[in-house]
């Protein structure tokens, strides 16, 4: 009898897809859908959602384009790394406009009459953004531009942009100035209160089926303090602990099994950043120790002893007693090392070097294959440092990485989100 089967679920209630079933409304979650709804509604033209990695923007965003499935024309753009003409094409073709040109001022012209035609049907014309914190800056001018296409009394175009809170600060920037002015409708999602902690894991339980699954009282304090009200943590955490019960026959998920499952995230890839800060954090207190304990002793020999006289060198070439290497001695010392000893160093050094990769996302997935559609089998955190023990490269020139993580467990990473040392 599998997990679901022996709790009475219908489907995972923890799964990491961004289900707009199991959209949650938080206080913060309900306020950026109804900011997302009111900008099309309104036709204000620009909308900015941010939120930390994991507090839920993608699934808002599926329940906004449900709610708007049959009432708008949508273009979603997943990979915002592209150039501003890359761009233009890659919305164009989401909204089905044919071009019959190369000329951007031409197909520039087609998009307005393509925006005026749904206009005067009365139909909305959106672009979404997903992690538009990775936009270069000369595609956030071209949205800008594409902001232009209006008529009198209206914005012909509604834009949402999804990210990271690090694109605020680039829009506080003198050159992205004209853009931020634009942007009229902003919304925050935040992480989760520790009172709404239980709520949210009974609300996807609910969705699930139920079933004859229990909470046991007591267990939103060690969920919330683990997981900071982060919802993607929160799946994460109760999957676990619901695992950890499943092994004991058991339908009450207790403290005992959520101590399990937060042991377990921390000695994995979850808990690489932790470890890393510690043992930085216990480097620096050596190192400033050694440097307070030097100081002190030079302090005390100066103005306490005086500085002794060292022993004076005669020599920089120290000769052997065995007068056969003499002149083997001298030459090194005045030649440097042979050519075979210089191979040899080269040889143990490059031995010694490991590639490297460190993680510049605030989140990344590693996967079973060296494709998006391949198993998810771990994830880890931004500024952790992964071993690479191979590589492949995609037709189109991306680039997979093939890791180790502390733990010992592998996985392949894209190229998108860390930088190769």
């Amino acid at each position: 009898m599998d997990i679901l089967e022996f709790y009475g679920l219908k489907e995972d209630p923890f799964r990491l897809t961004p289900d707009p079933v199991y959209f949650f409304p938080s206080a913060s979650h309900s306020e950026a859908l109804l900011s997302l709804n009111y900008v099309v509604q309104q036709k204000e033209g620009f909308c900015l959602v941010t939120g930390e990695p994991g507090t839920g923007k993608t699934t808002v965003i599926n329940v906004f384009k449900e709610s708007w499935r049959d009432k708008a024309e949508t273009a979603l753009v997943l990979t915002p790394r592209l150039s501003p003409e890359e761009f233009l094409l890659s919305v164009l073709e989401d909204l089905n406009v044919k071009l019959t040109t190369t000329n951007k001022n031409d197909i520039l012209k087609a998009f307005r009459d393509f925006l005026v035609e749904k206009s005067q049907i009365g139909k909305p014309v959106i672009i979404i953004v997903d992690e538009a914190q990775n936009l270069p800056d000369e595609t956030l001018e071209e949205l800008r531009l594409l902001s232009n296409l209006e008529t009198y009394k209206d914005k012909l175009l509604q834009i949402i942009l999804i990210a990271q809170p690090e694109l605020e600060k680039r829009l506080n920037k003198d050159k992205l100035r004209q853009l931020s002015q634009r942007i009229t409708v902003r919304a925050r999602l935040t992480p989760l209160q520790s009172d709404e902690t239980l709520e949210y894991i009974n609300y996807r339980l609910i969705k699930a089926g139920k079933g004859f699954l229990r909470l046991d009282g007591g267990l939103s304090k060690p969920i919330y303090k683990f997981s900071a009200g982060i919802p993607r943590i929160i799946n994460i955490l109760a999957s676990r602990a619901i695992m950890s019960a499943y092994l004991e026959g058991s339908n009450i998920v207790t403290k005992k099994h959520v101590r399990y499952a937060i042991r377990h995230l921390k000695g994995g890839v979850m808990g690489v950043e932790i470890k890393r800060r510690s043992k930085l954090v216990y480097a620096l207190s050596v190192i400033i120790l050694s440097i307070i304990t030097g100081a002190a002793g030079y302090y005390y020999l100066v103005e306490q002893k005086g500085i002794p006289n060292l022993p004076k060198v005669e020599s920089p070439v120290q000769v052997p007693h065995d007068t056969k290497d003499t002149t083997q001695a001298i030459k090194s010392a005045t030649e440097g090392p042979s050519p075979a000893e210089t191979e040899q160093k080269g040889t143990i050094e490059k031995q010694e070097q490991r590639k490297t990769a460190t993680v510049i996302s605030n989140s990344a997935n590693l996967r079973s294959g060296p494709s998006l559609n391949s198993e998810r089998v771990a994830w880890t955190q931004k500024g952790a440092i992964l071993e690479i023990i191979d590589e492949f490269k995609e037709a189109t020139g991306k680039r997979w990485y093939k890791v180790k993580v502390p733990d010992g467990r592998e996985g392949w990473i894209a190229d998108k989100v860390v930088s190769k040392d």
